[in-house]
């Protein structure tokens, strides 16, 4: 467990190490987790430090992040060559870390998970979405995840992709961008006004993106202004598409906090209102399953 970006409160790290632990995880906490520069965990150099180490360590099987916040993409640069090297790993967590997955997904095709984070989200993590996480990790289950709103009836197959919408975003334009064509697409942000939302979609559109995308799921959008302004954005700008799209997916910075896998085959129902799971993409282990703490690093 590490921190990408910005810091997060010690306590909740500890918090959040603990469910973790007793959930079955055995854990190895960076010392890095807990540094603090600015807005940032500490510097990129030790940010990016605390990574590699984990992705070359044959020890650690799955690399949970502590919060979001901003930094993440400071590192890529830094790691492009580590990550080309690495046996892929496990990678969790969503906001900010968006950067982290796409550029495992999108770049070098790792399977990677939009998932809950350490301090975030794990001390206060609901049933529904520690069964979620357990279940998509353990590779127990194809989860369903029931959505809110059709925008646009119709039925897709792909591999999903995506994440934080504004960090997809900040990606045009850089070496890191993207490919979607030929994708689900998911996208979620929180604290963006519908004319914020406005704005980006239009930059995916005219960028290529969302015009060769198989369909669209839009999470929860968090405090994204009045609902009604928000789904007539999200209808305007996809409307034209042809593709199913649908919204309100309880996975990232919104109430629900399912576990999703980037790179997985999916099924979109639009006019149903499901997203369904068509493969597992790790091997299942058992469950419960014990634990030891790992030294840290």
């Amino acid at each position: 467990m590490l921190a990408p970006g910005s810091p997060a409160d010690p306590s909740r790290i500890r918090r959040g190490v603990r469910q973790l632990e007793a959930l079955g995880f055995r854990t190895r906490v960076y010392a890095q987790a807990f540094a603090r520069r600015r807005h940032f965990a500490g510097r990129d150099e030790l940010r990016a430090g605390a990574l590699r180490r984990a992705l070359a360590d044959p020890e650690v099987r799955a690399v949970f992040f502590t919060r979001g916040g901003f930094g993440a993409a400071r590192l890529l640069p830094l790691l492009e060559d580590d990550f080309r090297r690495a046996v892929p790993k496990i990678l969790i967590g969503y906001s900010d870390v968006t950067s982290l997955l796409a550029f495992a997904t999108g770049k070098l095709g790792w399977v990677t998970f939009h998932g809950p984070m350490v301090a975030t989200d794990l001390p206060d993590l609901r049933f529904a979405d520690r069964t979620s996480l357990l279940d998509t990790l353990g590779g127990a289950e194809r989860d369903r995840l029931r959505l809110g709103v059709s925008l646009r009836g119709g039925v897709a197959k792909g591999r999903l992709f995506g994440g934080c919408l504004s960090i997809l975003v900040s990606l045009l334009g850089t070496p890191y961008a993207v490919d979607l064509a030929d994708r689900i697409l998911f996208l979620e942000d929180v604290n963006e006004a519908p004319y914020s939302l406005d704005r980006m979609l239009t930059q995916l559109r005219q960028a290529g993106q969302l015009t060769r995308a198989r369909g669209i799921v839009f999470g929860e959008m968090a405090k994204c202004g009045r609902r009604s302004d928000l789904l007539a954005v999200l209808r305007e700008r996809t409307a034209d598409l042809g593709i199913p799209v649908a919204f309100g997916a309880p996975s990232g910075h919104g109430r629900g906090k399912r576990t999703v896998a980037f790179g997985g085959r999916v099924l979109l129902d639009a006019t149903r209102g499901f997203l369904q799971s068509l493969e597992t993409v790790v091997s299942p282990w058992p469950s419960p399953r014990p634990y030891r703490k790992l030294p840290a690093r």
